[in-house]
């Protein structure tokens, strides 16, 4: 409870009152005070002690008075000073008047003479029908003068005897609170955060003071929401279920904290809260996988992750973004991205995708801020890191490569690469368009060997697809990465053709008696190798001397002389041979070709006679055979026949065309003449014989007896002799001729040696990381035959596991030609063959053993890229979690794993020899909830790998409740405060649980309530300073935890006292009158006064009493009961001045 200074009098300042002991148990109070005037008239010969004669003024020139509002008629108005002027003389009357500052009418101003004192009273007029009212006007200022009035009744104005009086219009209380607007309406999300303002209501009440203060409360008790019993703002108290409730409906009440009037009408307002489902949708996660991961600190960025919510506020806030399904190894983190609701989703880069070759389905959950939050899955296929476009995987698009078809089989072609980023697992090569099986590939290594006798002629260009793929696991699906590349395969054309002679085919014929250099025939041969290998020249082989030659480019056969059917070889066989150009040796062949020279109508019919003369007797018979004709023709086969030139124009002979017989077909008895010459020739169709001349003489022999009617005589010449010398020569020179039947084919053509294997070693040993290249071994081996029967080509026939070795096929060089990983494969057995190139083809072969030499090459490798546990914070140092394992295939030192933490923490231990992880400090999962450790294991030649160990700390009930405040909080709190009114709040944090149960301990719980859920600590019941200043207030929060826990805080409710003192004591007069006697002795009872106070509280309405003007203080004291009397003996008196 406060105190306040009683008001002192405007003209001078009044010393200190004194004190009566019985004064001191007096109660503190607001203390109201009402003043009178005593005039003491002291006895002292006959008249009163008044003020000296002079001039007439006024005590102040400004007094201060009050009269409450809605005053009635003549209610005094009241004024801690004394309001008047002294008496100067017995003779003055004095009158006072309002001059100004009424201007209606509300004041009328009287006098009181007391003694030598006129008192100014001022009262309110009561023919004035209006009333004061504090709000309109709460201060007039009026201008008084004091007038001398005259025994005949005129007024005269006392000069200086001009006043103020400062009339302040005092409230009553007299209006209500009232509100600016009946309803209020607000829209709330259903995420507004607890205690956030809801809105204001405002009311107005235009009385003063107390009587204007304002108290606000809810007319209904509410849980929800609280409001500021002085601001008017709601705030909220409890959270809002949009679907619990949607529209709540408060009766806001405004009560000043003046004293309340009977029957006086209080309107409230209404405060309608409509609740909004602002959380009404899910966020939407929007996923942009990146074309390529990014790089980022032992983390591969595989996507962009933006969660987007159409909501408001809070609930379009994004709270959390979490991998919850498809990441049992935790391989995978959310990391917060560089802009508002943006992630990155990253790959550890330890994962090994040979282990997960469909990738992963990852479950995200995207929850939003709302209080009531919303959440939604998306799963998210990280597939295994794609493989580049072609271009990027294999070195080059198309390869290129040549070889012999000489080539054995299992003759390294070439070797195609290919690299796909993030397979772990090793490449598998493929070959397609291979549908000939010419051709295999190493699965692993990619190298192209020959599967089957190649041959140029048949085709000399190879074009595969190499495919280069991870495999899928099961092999049974297909496979993850896959590629493709050109592989063009020349085959390079060797000299393994003999020429064919292929024209002429059957009997070639040429005429005789041909000049030198006719054409014959062309003979062509047919070489199926290219280039000089298929270039053929042409000779003839025959042994003898023959009439022909041969073009050596062209192939043509021409005669070296002319032919001569009759007399020489009618049959020439000519022994062709065709060589090519090839190398290192050529290859050639032979043909019989069979030359029929034909006879040609080259020679005329001859007679073997010539100048036949003779006779003929006219008697011969008609048809007598006069004379037959003879001719030959050298040519073979020629048919002559006979005709007569000349001389035979009658007709006369007939000469048979076939045999040449001459015969009569007339009686020469007729003719005149005596001689017939007759000219005949012979022909073969083509040429005619020399005309022969028949000379016959006609005679008459007349004697029967003659043996011929005719004769002739012819000579004869040597032709019968030259055909038959012609003949002997032709059979001669066409013998049966067997000498090209007989020849033998040269050396060089026969294989009859296998290869000789010269000495070389069975076992070799080579370091696993030779380059390629690195001569492993040469290999010797002779042969014994000619050309190519001997000519030696190598190859390794089988064991080359990989195709990491190959051989090269003229010098027999076995070398390195991949990488070799001795972990992989430590020993290979290569089957080495070295063939001749004769026909049948010759080999032979010998086991080689290559054992590669350890180095370390291999870094240790953990059995999972990443691992996951779960350990409750409550484990016992020393717990082991998980062995690791790693495995460094090397051997000897290199193979030895050491395990160490790179993670620098105190917490857990990593044993180097076993791997042994385990605890090495007390877990608090408020600390500390999720552990990423990285680990590290290194072998004895310095190469380390790494994998991440993930500890989620599981969460026990071990943390009570913490208060902020560890001390009590004190609060303070008006008397009056409105129920419902809102106290204060106390929360408490628990790092177990977001969620607490509060209570209230020790009693208190009729005089204030606590909300369980928000501490809410709320007024039940009206506080009363009088009866309790304080309260203490005890309020435990308790968690859900099993076992709960629990905490205690301390509130201390101080109540500040409030004025309830309303009326201020009034006396029944305002003056009041008593005598005493000059020589009245001290303690002379001078008067009684009394004083009332409207206050029902009897504390309040106890009345004290004091002397407060200066005179007569010192001289008069006054009993705190009301008694007055002289104090000039008493010892407590202050001496006079």
């Amino acid at each position: 409870m406060t105190r306040t200074t009683p008001p002192q009098p405007l003209a001078r300042p009044a010393p200190p009152a004194v004190p009566r002991p019985q004064a001191c148990a007096v109660r503190r109070t607001c203390v109201r005070w009402q003043h009178v005037v005593v005039a003491l008239v002291v006895a002292c010969c006959g008249r009163a002690a008044g003020g000296a004669g002079g001039e007439v003024w006024f005590t102040a020139p400004v007094y201060n008075a009050s009269v409450p509002e809605n005053a009635l008629g003549n209610t005094a108005v009241v004024s801690d000073a004394m309001m008047g002027v002294f008496l100067t003389h017995p003779s003055l009357r004095v009158k006072y008047r309002i001059t100004g500052g009424d201007e209606r009418n509300f004041f009328k101003a009287g006098r009181r003479v007391v003694g030598d004192f006129c008192f100014l009273e001022l009262r309110v007029r009561p023919d004035n029908h209006d009333v004061l009212n504090r709000e309109s006007r709460d201060q007039y200022r009026l201008r008084v003068k004091a007038q001398h009035r005259r025994h005949d009744g005129t007024k005269e104005d006392l000069p200086g005897a001009v006043t103020e009086v400062v009339v302040t219009i005092t409230d009553l209380n007299d209006l209500s609170p009232f509100f600016m607007q009946d309803n209020y309406s607000v829209r709330l999300s259903e995420d507004t955060p607890l205690h956030a303002s809801v809105g204001r209501v405002k009311a107005e009440d235009p009385d003063e003071g107390l009587n204007g203060q304002i108290y606000y409360s809810f007319q209904e008790p509410t849980s929800v929401f609280a409001i500021h019993p002085t601001s008017g703002v709601v705030t909220l108290t409890r959270p809002l279920r949009f679907l619990e409730q949607a529209r709540y409906e408060l009766t806001v009440q405004a009560q000043d904290r003046g004293r309340q009037q009977h029957g006086r009408w209080l309107r409230p307002a209404k405060l309608y809260v409509n609740v909004t489902e602002e959380n009404v949708y899910d966020p939407q996660i929007l996923v942009t996988k990146l074309p390529e991961s990014v790089p980022r600190a032992h983390l591969s960025v595989v996507a962009i992750i933006n969660v987007a919510d159409q909501d408001r506020g809070r609930s379009g806030e994004v709270r959390s973004l979490e991998i919850v399904e498809g990441d049992p190894d935790r391989v995978f983190r959310v990391l917060e991205g560089s802009a508002a609701n943006e992630f990155t989703l990253a790959a550890l880069d330890t994962i090994d995708w040979s282990e997960s070759p469909f990738g992963f389905n990852l479950t995200l959950k995207a929850t939003d801020g709302g209080t009531r939050a919303r959440f939604s899955y998306k799963v998210v296929r990280v597939a295994a890191p794609p493989a580049p476009e072609e271009e990027a995987i294999f070195p080059q698009a198309v390869y290129e490569a040549s070889i012999s078809e000489l080539a054995p089989v299992g003759s390294r072609v070439v070797q195609v690469g290919a690299w796909l980023p993030g397979a772990q697992r090793r490449v598998q090569f493929s070959l397609a368009g291979n549908k000939d099986g010419q051709f295999q590939i190493d699965m692993y290594s990619g190298v192209i060997t020959t599967a089957a006798p190649l041959d140029a002629e048949t085709l000399v260009l190879y074009t595969l697809t190499v495919v280069a793929a991870t495999p899928a696991a099961p092999a049974s699906l297909p496979p993850r990465h896959q590629a493709s590349a050109k592989v063009k395969i020349h085959v390079v054309d060797a000299n393994d053709n003999t020429p064919m002679i292929v024209a002429p085919q059957g009997v070639v014929r040429v005429e005789e008696h041909k000049p030198a250099g006719v054409w014959v025939t062309k003979v062509r041969a047919q070489d199926y190798d290219s280039g000089e290998n298929g270039y053929v020249s042409y000779s003839l082989a025959n042994a003898d001397d023959v009439p022909f030659t041969v073009d050596h480019f062209t192939g043509e056969v021409l005669t070296t002389r002319t032919l001569d059917y009759e007399t020489e070889r009618r049959v020439w066989r000519l022994l062709v041979r065709a060589s090519d150009w090839g190398a290192p040796f050529r290859r050639q062949s032979e043909k019989v070709i069979t030359v029929h020279v034909e006879d040609v109508n080259d020679n005329r019919p001859q007679f073997e006679r010539v100048d036949c003369r003779g006779y003929i007797d006219r008697s011969t018979p008609l048809g007598s055979e006069v004379f037959t004709l003879s001719a030959v023709d050298f040519d073979q086969g020629n048919i002559i026949s006979y005709r007569i030139l000349g001389g035979n124009e009658d007709r006369c002979f007939s000469l048979d065309p076939t045999s040449g017989v001459l015969t009569l077909t007339c009686d020469l008895h007729d003719l005149m003449v005596s001689e017939r010459v007759l000219n005949v020739t012979a022909t073969d169709g083509q040429h005619f014989a020399d005309t022969l001349t028949l000379s016959l003489q006609l005679v008459q022999h007349q004697n029967p007896a003659v043996d011929a009617w005719a004769t002739l005589s012819c000579r004869e010449v040597d032709v019968a002799q030259r055909l038959a010398e012609q003949m002997a020569r032709a059979a001669e020179n066409n013998r049966p001729d067997d000498s090209l039947s007989l020849r033998s084919p040269p050396p060089a053509v026969l294989n009859l040696h296998a290869p000789q294997l010269l000495q070389m070693p069975l076992e070799v040993r080579v370091r696993e990381n030779s380059e390629p290249g690195t001569v492993v071994l040469r290999m010797g081996a002779v042969d014994e035959d000619e050309g190519y029967a001997g000519h030696l080509v190598h190859a390794i026939s089988w064991g080359n596991e990989d195709s990491v070795f190959a051989m090269d096929m003229h010098s027999g060089a076995l070398t390195v030609a991949g990488l070799l990983d001795r972990e992989r494969v430590a020993r290979y057995n290569l089957n080495l063959t070295v063939h001749d190139l004769g026909s049948p083809q010759r080999s032979a072969s010998r086991q080689v053993a290559v054992t590669l030499v350890d180095e370390n090459d291999n870094a240790p490798k953990f059995d999972k890229p990443a691992y996951s546990f779960f350990l409750p914070e409550n484990v016992a140092n020393g717990t082991s979690v998980y062995e690791l394992r790693a495995h460094d295939p090397d051997e000897g030192l290199h193979g030895v794993v050491t395990y160490s933490l790179v993670t620098d923490t105190r917490d857990f231990r990593l044993d180097p020899v076993t791997g042994r992880l385990s605890v090495a400090w007390p877990l608090d999962h408020e600390t500390h909830d999720v552990y990423e450790l990285r680990v590290a294991a290194t072998d004895g030649g310095a190469r380390s790998a790494h994998a991440y160990v993930t500890i989620q700390v599981a969460n026990i009930n071990d943390c009570p409740p913490v208060f902020p405040e560890q001390r009590a909080t004190a609060v303070r709190v008006p008397e009056d405060l409105p129920l419902g009114a809102l106290v204060t709040l106390v929360t408490a944090h628990d790092p177990d649980s977001p969620r607490l149960r509060y209570s209230l301990l020790g009693g208190h719980e009729d005089m204030f309530s606590l909300d369980e859920d928000t501490a809410a600590l709320r007024l039940a019941a009206r506080l009363d300073y009088e009866t309790r200043p304080a309260y203490n207030i005890t309020i435990r929060a308790t968690d859900y935890g099993t076992p709960p826990l629990s905490a205690t805080t301390y509130v201390i409710v101080q109540v500040v006292d409030v004025d309830e003192n309303v009326h201020t004591p009034v006396f029944m007069k305002d003056v009041e009158e008593a005598r005493v006697l000059e020589s009245a002795p001290p303690h002379t009872l001078v008067g009684t006064f009394s004083a009332v106070d409207g206050d029902s509280n009897p504390a309040d309405a106890f009345v004290t009493y004091s002397l407060v003007g200066p005179e007569g203080r010192g001289v008069f004291y006054i009993d705190h009961t009301g008694e007055c009397d002289p104090c000039l003996c008493h010892p407590a008196c202050p001496p006079l001045a």
